[in-house]
């Protein structure tokens, strides 16, 4: 088997063992999410950050350790430090979501979202890489979109926790450059090339309010 067919084999073997798991997670990904830009408050806010939190921990240790162990390292580790990032964050209450009120950030937002939850699946099925073989909406890629655009609506953030909000958002662009580039490069998985271009409106968001913040 190429390291090829061994990629999408991965996906076949977690896709089917745990198709309940991503199916529920999605779900309540998509209504967390619904809420969260329609009525925010405090308590959608806490239940985004559990969903977030068990989806990054369940990635890094199902998905990479049991699975897809040749990236075990590369996309597990960060995973995990994410979802741990995320927990902690429930008790400390200090990343706020809310969608922002400029129109260009916010359509651009809800265009990641959007692509992160339905279109990414959907569009790598079109292009030769149906289920059970490609990833499903909380695959570490497409989650890895729908986070960065999420975190970019909480920059305020930086101003008041900015070494935990910006190691948590480094994890997350190390994947999308990583996966960004290596996925279409070596397997041919060109829906990837989202998350390279994620991750370069993320480090952008980064920089510029890292500065703003700094002032």
């Amino acid at each position: 088997m190429t390291s090829v067919e061994a990629f999408y084999e991965c996906f076949n073997v977690y896709n089917t063992t745990w198709f309940p798991v991503s199916i529920i997670s999605w779900l309540a990904l998509i209504i967390c999410t619904y809420f969260l830009f329609t009525r925010p408050g405090d308590k959608i806010n806490v239940l985004m950050k559990i969903c977030l939190a068990f989806i990054f921990i369940w990635n890094g240790a199902v998905f990479f350790f049991m699975y897809m162990k040749n990236s075990a390292i590369p996309g597990g580790i960060p995973m995990l430090a994410a979802g741990i990032l995320f927990t902690v964050d429930i008790f400390r209450d200090k990343i706020r979501f809310q969608l922002p009120e400029e129109k260009c950030h916010k359509y651009f937002v809800l265009s990641l979202t959007v692509w992160a939850l339905v279109l990414y699946t959907l569009v790598g099925w079109l292009i030769g890489h149906p289920y059970p073989k490609g990833p499903l909406p909380v695959a570490p890629c497409p989650m890895t979109i729908f986070t960065i655009a999420l975190l970019s609506t909480s920059m305020i953030t930086l101003s008041k926790d900015r070494i935990p909000f910006t190691l948590l958002f480094i994890l997350l662009l190390w994947w999308a450059f990583f996966a960004g580039f290596g996925a279409p490069l070596f397997f041919g998985f060109y829906v990837d090339l989202t998350l390279l271009m994620a991750g370069i409106y993320g480090l952008v968001m980064l920089i510029r309010n890292w500065k703003v913040a700094g002032k």
